[in-house]
């Protein structure tokens, strides 16, 4: 490659960097020097290679074979060879120096010119070029070479005269030692070499050869490290007229402050407050990224199917209907090199207020297939992370299936098709209080002012699961007092029906223990004395006997007689029971003592499930601790990545912007506030308990619409598409080594989004003159003044 570079006719080179090529992004990231750089790596291993096979192996091999006629044959040895270059001071002339344009230059002067001593200072054949005054000039570059050459043949010099003549007998020379020093440039090894040259096995000739490749090594390093500092340069330039190295985080909110100006409409950030028209909030709603600040995200956003109803599958026989609001949101991402940002659903809850959040997938155009749901009440705040998934870009997609066959391709781009559609990601805010009132036939707002009343309910629905018309209102009165005052006699007579049924049950149980206990000391009344069972002990004392003795007895006798002996007690009341009774009967102490050890249901909790939910339910509260867009129905929102995938496609932007789906982790986090006089403790619902909650959620909502009869007005769905701009490479690096300037390019992704989420051309999103010229000679494609369709069809985005 370095011979190829050489005009031999003229003497002169040719190296030129080509700027007009595509492929050319900086002084250091182009393929003239990408080229220099890759001969440069190859010499440094070619140098390796010889240092390693010279001087490892095939001098290693001569010493050994040395004559042993020869005195003091090892004055010399091979690890001399690698030191030899500490011992010079050679100048690379390979230096990073640019020369300022301002800076007087002779370079067309013809005076003080000087001779070069080399025929590899070669002029540039572009020499009086506009490009070149930036360089050094040939006198310059003359100067730095003929001190090259000084140093390097005094070097040699020193070489022949410290070591033996090839006409020695030595069997290595002031060659391999000149190699040596060459070599042994990159080892840095220090080697003091004796003064007896003569009767050194090595000779001059080895040393010079060594020295020689050692220096290579040295250039090839030099050169490379001097494109290193060159970008590194334009880097510390950047920074300096910035003021600080960027992160995403930094471009994020350049981006949001651009996209505010530039755009309108303009961005929203996705923080939504869930609330009745004139009324105050009851929550909020929210995405944040998790980049330390979490600050909410911006997406465009756009109110759609204001006409057609949601649809969500409870179960095969339940399904929901909601007629509130459907927003459509678009949400651009971007990711440079490995680094991901965390992003997190946010909701809380005001205090005595409550809604249900329903998170799933869009299916079709009205139907939200539900993954997860909860309560969230009483100033509860759920934190639930989001994953986000990149799917390939359409142009990968593309050059994958290229060469397969086509059944294979139809295969492909099916699944595909079925990716795209399961990326809009859904979530739907159910109010509860107002389809409470719908509910129990109670006008707007009575249930406003009455908290216990709505807990009570929501209680009774949940845990109990009390069918509604047994709590609704019944009379025929227009007074809203007496609708409320109906209802809340339907839920006191409810509660305390279930109240009377705990307290019997609590009666049974506490007759049945104080009758067992009346028959236990019944029988120790009618008992042996102690006198008689302390010989009855005895007499069972041996273990095989004593396991055989109470074989018909109960378990629980068994295991209170295997006790120590410090517990004589409750072995005398089982012994009493045994010799009393023909059926033996646990007495109290021994089914405590099972109930402790065994770790047992009590008799109360065996023979009354009803308590053993309640039992259960405190202990679990312990732990908690711990095609066409639009259709018939309105946008079909499954139709939209496809649309984003056609569109990135036509515009060119196909390798670096990727559909996203999210999903939802598996572990959430909800702080909750027990009572009033607490303080919010932070819980961690795993994957058993999210679905606890599910459950919970779904029983609430199949009451409220009375198993999907009643439709719920008061709703909101939140539709979700995200795409992700990838770059390759870090924020200075993407801008230094590639020369790509990322603003731009995710100026053309958020028009793209933007466009096809508020259904217009995206030059009408541009509210400013000056910026739709500046954008119109960047992006003419995405730009040009006729319609922009994709599909071909004026009416396809308009809803």
């Amino acid at each position: 490659w370095l011979l190829q570079q050489i005009d031999t006719a003229e003497l002169t080179s040719h190296f030129k960097v080509d700027t007009e090529d595509d492929r050319t992004k900086t002084p250091r990231r182009n393929d003239a020097v990408q080229k220099a750089v890759d001969f440069s790596a190859e010499l440094l291993k070619w140098c390796q290679r010889i240092q390693k096979s010279f001087i490892g192996e095939r001098l290693q091999l001569i010493l050994r074979k040395h004559n042993p006629a020869l005195p003091k044959p090892h004055t010399f040895m091979a690890v001399h060879l690698l030191g030899i270059k500490d011992q010079f001071s050679i100048f690379n002339p390979i230096l990073p120096i640019l020369m300022e344009e301002s800076v007087p230059s002779d370079r067309d002067h013809g005076i003080n010119e000087v001779d070069s001593k080399s025929t590899i200072g070669l002029l540039c054949s572009n020499d009086d070029n506009e490009e070149q005054k930036t360089l050094l000039s040939s006198k310059d570059i003359s100067k730095l070479l003929n001190e090259h050459i000084r140093t390097l043949e005094g070097a040699v010099c020193g070489i022949e005269t410290a070591w033996p003549s090839d006409s020695s007998e030595s069997v290595l020379s002031s060659s391999e030692a000149t190699l040596s020093l060459l070599i042994s440039h990159l080892v840095w090894n220090e080697t003091a070499w004796p003064s007896d040259s003569s009767e050194s096995v090595l000779s001059s000739s080895e040393a010079t050869l060594s020295l020689l490749i050692s220096h290579l090594v040295d250039l090839s390093n030099q050169y490379s490290e001097t494109m290193t500092y060159i970008e590194s340069m334009m880097e510390n330039q950047l920074i300096a007229a910035i003021g600080k190295r960027l992160t995403p985080n930094d471009l994020d909110k350049f981006v949001k402050y651009h996209n505010a100006k530039l755009l309108c409409p303009q961005p929203q950030p996705f923080s939504h407050c869930i609330r009745q028209p004139k009324h105050y909030p009851v929550g909020l709603l929210s995405i944040e990224s998790q980049n330390g600040e979490n600050e909410c995200i911006h997406s465009h956003s756009r109110e759609v199917n204001s006409t057609s109803s949601l649809k969500i599958p409870l179960s095969a026989a339940t399904v929901l209907e909601l007629t509130g609001r459907q927003l459509l949101h678009g949400y651009m991402n971007h990711r440079f090199g490995t680094s991901h940002k965390g992003h997190q659903l946010v909701t809380r809850a005001r205090q005595f207020s409550s809604f249900i959040l329903v998170i799933g997938n869009m299916t079709d155009a009205s139907t939200l297939d539900p993954k997860d749901a909860i309560i969230v009440q009483n100033k509860d705040e759920l934190l639930i992370p989001l994953l986000l998934d990149e799917l390939p870009t359409a142009k990968e997609f593309k050059d994958a299936i290229n060469s397969i066959s086509p059944e294979q391709q139809r295969f492909a781009r099916a699944y595909r098709k079925m990716q795209l559609a399961s990326s809009v990601f859904g979530i739907c805010v159910i109010q509860i209080k107002p389809q409470l009132e719908a509910l129990l036939g109670l006008p707007a707002d009575a249930l406003d002012k009455e908290m216990k009343l709505t807990q009570d309910l929501m209680e009774l629905f949940v845990e109990f699961q009390v069918p509604s018309d047994m709590l609704s209102y019944n009379g025929f009165s227009e007074n809203v007092d007496d609708k409320i005052s109906n209802v809340r006699g339907n839920v006191e007579s409810v509660l305390g029906v279930i109240n009377a049924e705990k307290e019997k049950q609590l009666k049974m149980e506490q007759a049945k223990t104080e009758m067992a206990m009346e028959k236990t000391l019944q029988r120790a009344a009618a008992a042996p004395s102690q006198a008689e069972f302390r010989g009855y002990r005895a007499h069972s004392a041996a273990p095989a006997q004593r396991s055989g003795a109470f074989s018909s007895t109960s378990s629980t006798g068994s295991l209170c007689y295997a006790l120590d002996d410090e517990f004589d007690t409750y072995k005398y009341a089982d012994y009493c029971c045994m010799m009393s009774s023909d059926a033996p009967v646990e007495s109290m102490m021994s089914r405590k003592l099972t109930t402790g050890t065994n770790g047992g249901k009590s008799e109360m909790q065996k023979q009354h499930p009803f308590l053993e939910g309640e039992t259960r339910a405190s202990t679990s509260d312990e732990k908690g601790d711990q095609p066409k867009l639009v259709s018939d129905q309105g946008v079909d929102f499954t139709r939209i990545p496809q649309i984003l995938d056609t569109v990135i496609e036509k515009s060119g932007e196909g390798s670096t912007l990727r559909s996203t789906t999210i999903k939802t982790d598996g572990t959430w986090i909800r702080n909750r506030q027990e009572n009033l006089l607490t303080s919010p403790k932070r819980q961690t619902l795993r994957a058993d308990d999210v679905k606890k909650e599910k459950h919970k959620a779904f029983d609430l909502l199949d009451a409220l619409s009375r198993s999907g009869s009643l439709p719920i007005v008061y709703s909101e769905l939140h539709v979700i598409v995200v795409v992700t701009h990838c770059f390759d490479k870090d924020v200075m690096s993407t801008v230094v080594c590639d020369n790509i300037n990322p603003i731009e390019k995710l100026e053309c992704s958020t028009l793209l989004l933007a466009s096809t989420v508020h259904g217009v051309p995206a030059r009408e999103l541009i509210g400013d003159r000056d910026e739709l010229q500046r954008l119109e000679d960047s992006l003419p494609l995405l730009l040009q003044p006729s319609r922009y369709d994709v599909d071909g069809d004026e009416n396809v985005a308009q809803s």
